[in-house]
């Protein structure tokens, strides 16, 4: 670790991050690292004053910095948690794992599958790199995934997952609220698939197992922005049972923000997941109902806690590179198959 104090005791007693990054997503980072044993966020980086200013106010972190190369210069840090634009990702992950810092990283980890690859390899065993993939966290997928492993799903036959939501569609005051919330989202190069269903393809990858991709569909269906807003990918698992898995952005009708929807059938009981109900159809029946919001945090605050957890005891990270890069397979193949590279 950089931190001298850390190396000479083996593990510090409060694991001293920076985080980069003061955009939107950076306050649901801030607010998990507030919940988190063990761990303080002591500096913050962004290039515009204005936005790292207020973070660092509304969240009491005393150090700022206009970048990233800055901040690891002049702190003494155990960690560093990227949730800049991914386009930056590459660099400061390299600039930390010189300086001996750990990396959480958030999805995904490089523009393409082959940048992240060059990545990973260039990083090597230097420091330690979790993927912040944390759409696994949430709850009710955490329930899931004990639901399948005590059986009461059996055999899986078929599966499927969607979002389907209408965040770029206009409002009644003509302004599409996706991108009233990430400007950005215009000019991506990759969208639908490589920034939100590659959650979605990861938690079906992390609960069913590995997964091929078939076939896919995609289109760019708003004119606002320059990349594919509706998508359908069609996979299998090892054992051949079909997966799909479908989005659209702009979806009259759905609501303006995002909710999945789950279907998993197997030969001991369906498990379904609409919005903020999840349920267990089976031998042993059960519901549980989620606060939407609240789930969306804990995907945050799971994730980072885990980050920290993993750091101290030496386990394996549950989205550590290896695991991340099979998830970018996929997308990188979904993209291939519909023709879109």
């Amino acid at each position: 670790m950089a931190n001298a104090g850390a190396e000479a005791a083996g593990r510090p007693e409060r694991l001293r991050v920076g985080l980069a990054g003061a955009g939107m997503i950076s306050w649901y980072h801030l607010a998990a690292w507030k919940r988190v044993r063990g761990a303080e966020v002591v500096a913050l980086c962004d290039p515009v004053e204005s936005r790292v200013q207020a973070r660092a106010r509304e969240y009491g972190i005393r150090k700022i910095y206009p970048n990233a190369s800055g901040m690891l210069d002049q702190e003494r840090l155990d960690a560093v948690d990227i949730a800049t634009p991914v386009e930056t990702h590459d660099s400061i992950a390299k600039e930390a794992a010189a300086r001996g810092v750990h990396i959480l990283c958030q999805k995904p980890l490089a523009p393409t599958l082959l940048a992240a690859e060059a990545l990973v390899a260039a990083i090597g065993t230097s420091v330690r790199l979790m993927v912040h993939e944390n759409w696994r966290f949430r709850p009710y997928y955490r329930q899931v995934a004990a639901w399948i492993a005590s059986g009461q799903l059996g055999r899986l036959q078929q599966g499927s997952m969607s979002v389907l939501y209408s965040g770029l569609l206009p409002d009644s005051s003509g302004r599409r609220p996706e991108l009233e919330r990430e400007p950005t989202l215009r000019s991506a190069r990759r969208l639908l698939i490589g920034g939100l269903l590659i959650h979605h393809l990861d938690v079906m990858r992390w609960l069913l197992g590995p997964l091929r991709v078939v076939a896919a569909r995609a289109a760019r269906t708003v004119a606002e922005v320059e990349a594919e807003t509706t998508a359908s990918i069609l996979l299998e698992t090892l054992a051949g049972a079909p997966i799909i898995v479908v989005g659209n952005m702009a979806a009259p009708g759905f609501p303006t923000g995002i909710e999945d929807r789950l279907e998993l059938i197997g030969s001991e009981g369906t498990i379904s997941l609409q919005g903020s109900r999840l349920e267990l159809r089976g031998a042993r029946p059960a519901t549980a109902t989620y606060e939407l919001g609240g789930a969306y945090q804990a995907a945050f605050d799971g994730a980072i806690q885990h980050f920290v957890d993993c750091l101290r005891s030496g386990h394996r990270f549950e989205t550590d590179a290896a695991d991340n890069l099979e998830t970018l397979r996929l997308v990188e193949a979904s993209y291939a198959a519909a023709g879109l590279l």
